[in-house]
């Protein structure tokens, strides 16, 4: 029985090999030169066309990864790698053909540091109405 949910209609979608060969070489095409976006669009039109697919929906993922893009090259920051990352496969291409396009790898320096959990008291004095950050009410039960 087919789903009606929205996330099944845009993560769940199949589209034909050529649609997928197509959007990484306009990736591909559209990394190297920006300024053939909008010509390259009347060929993803067709292609949306032709796949049956919502072409608003496309050209806004796709506006969305050109964005994330742009924002990675400045910071080649690897959190923004992995949006990059899943947002590439709201364009229809796998981590595989993600990882062969032409940009460089994440700065993994630049993912934020597991916090120091020692600094965290956990004992009972926390709960002590007597400490001034104690339990709200605690002195209504004793504590």
């Amino acid at each position: 029985m087919p789903t009606k949910s929205t996330i099944a209609a845009h993560t769940g979608q199949r589209v034909s090999g050529a649609m997928k060969r197509f959007m990484i070489s306009f990736l591909t095409d559209v990394m190297a030169h920006p300024e053939n976006l909008e010509s390259e669009k009347k060929y993803l039109k067709a292609y949306c066309k032709s796949e049956r697919l919502n072409y608003r929906t496309v050209e806004r993922n796709l506006d969305l990864f050109f964005r994330l893009l742009a924002d990675y090259r400045k910071t080649n920051n690897a959190v923004l790698y992995y949006f990059l990352r899943l947002q590439a496969q709201f364009c229809y291409v796998d981590k595989a053909a993600f990882d062969a396009l032409p940009f460089a790898a994440p700065n993994h320096d630049s993912l934020p540091e597991a916090q120091d959990r020692s600094a965290y008291h956990t004992g009972a004095d926390l709960l002590s109405s007597d400490n001034f950050g104690g339990m709200v009410g605690g002195h209504l039960i004793g504590l």
